[in-house]
């Protein structure tokens, strides 16, 4: 009888889904980021221009967190999003996709070895 040893089958990131995740949030928040940048009441003598603030700002990343734990089902740690958030949207993008993935790829490893 011959025995055989089976690898356990290790999910892979789902990083087409987290990347369209992150930019569905992301096209939501910028248009109501837009409306408030925007947004100045006429009292004030303030003439709406070029944000002076980064494009994505920390409130945004952490909604933006917040889409992707629920989506991958795991909590992110709180310091995922940087202080002041992130200078453009790829930026944001590209960091919160290597970060998830990270925390993805230990969630995987402590299930595999709490199945062994």
């Amino acid at each position: 009888m011959a025995t055989t040893f089976s690898t356990p089958q290790v999910a892979a990131f789902p990083a087409a889904q987290v990347e369209a995740c992150i930019r569905d949030a992301l096209i939501l928040q910028a248009a109501d980021q837009a409306i408030l940048r925007l947004h100045v009441p006429a009292t004030t003598g303030i003439v709406p221009g070029p944000s002076w603030g980064p494009e994505v700002d920390s409130l945004v990343a952490v909604e933006i967190i917040c889409a992707v734990e629920e989506m991958l089902g795991l909590k992110l740690p709180a310091t995922f999003s940087p202080r002041g958030g992130y200078d453009c949207a790829e930026a944001c993008v590209n960091d919160l996709m290597s970060q998830a993935q990270m925390v993805w790829e230990q969630s995987m490893k402590e299930t595999q070895n709490h199945d062994q």
